[in-house]
């Protein structure tokens, strides 16, 4: 069913616009906040439910502790809310270098992430191949990864996905290239913002019959007003190609605009409107 949900991108600025990075050494999350938190993370499913949203994608790199208490604590939160935690956004790791032991630790990289998605209790996770250059060599070798990286993800019980996201995945042909080479019945999802350019819609077009998921992004005028006919034109290539799942709505861009000039739950509920005006009453998700 078509749903509007939110993620930890739709709560940067109220999450301090963390941006954190696991340590190899330690196992550990580094960095912080690049300003001031309004909310703390655990308290993020009881307030998204409040608004009326129940599935959640979570960004590896908002995650501040990968210690296990801290995940049962969140896996707690979400429970206790009735949220549940679509997919972990797996930002790290890269699997299209044709040569093999760079390829086996990238493939290693996003197996640790599974593990956490499982503490977590995601249903499913996204990763992508990286940030190489796509060739003939490179999406097969990409393609294998990524049959080998399913492969594990459903022995744990997850459900994979990859998007239009990173350099590797850009292009429609080079994304669904992996995915036929792969060999297995991954999700995508159709990111807008990521799809910017002269070939947006054509992008989106390419790669919506696919999608289990979308991150819906929105272009804003100066006054951090929505850009109506440009969302509408990427929900409608959505709901045109028989769309059913979750619409995780992001942001605006330009994101400076659009933080500045709404309140983080404001923002979403514009951008829910938005989805309301295409999809009619169906991605009401509780609210």
């Amino acid at each position: 069913m078509v749903s509007a949900a939110v993620s930890t991108v739709t709560l940067m600025k109220a999450l301090g616009k963390p941006m954190y990075e696991l340590d190899a050494a330690s196992g550990q999350q580094i960095g912080a906040p690049v300003q001031p938190a309004t909310i703390d993370l655990l308290d993020v499913p009881a307030k998204a439910a409040a608004q009326g949203f129940h599935e959640f994608d979570l960004s590896v790199y908002h995650l501040p502790s990968i210690e296990r208490g801290y995940l049962a604590d969140l896996r707690s939160a979400f429970a206790e809310a009735n949220v549940e935690l679509f997919q972990l956004l797996i930002d790290t790791g890269d699997v299209d270098s044709s040569d093999p032991e760079e390829r086996a630790a990238g493939i290693a990289h996003i197996k640790f992430w599974m593990e956490i998605a499982v503490e977590l209790g995601a249903r499913g996770v996204r990763y992508v191949p990286g940030d190489g250059e796509p060739s003939p060599e490179t999406i097969r070798s990409s393609g294998e990864a990524f049959r080998e990286l399913f492969d594990f993800a459903a022995g744990l019980g997850l459900k994979p996905a990859t998007e239009n996201y990173r350099h590797f995945n850009m292009k429609a042909d080079d994304l669904l290239g992996v995915l036929e080479h792969a060999e297995r019945d991954y999700g995508v999802i159709a990111d807008f913002g990521n799809a910017r350019g002269p070939n947006k819609y054509e992008t989106l077009e390419a790669i919506m019959p696919h999608a289990t998921s979308i991150h819906a992004w929105a272009e804003v005028d100066e006054n951090g007003d929505i850009l109506s006919e440009d969302f509408r034109r990427c929900l409608t290539i959505a709901r045109d190609n028989d769309f059913d799942g979750p619409i995780m709505l992001q942001y605006g861009y330009p994101v400076d605009v659009f933080e500045n000039t709404r309140e983080v739950w404001a923002r979403a509920s514009e951008l829910r409107d938005e989805v309301r005006a295409v999809f009619g009453d169906a991605p009401t998700n509780g609210a």
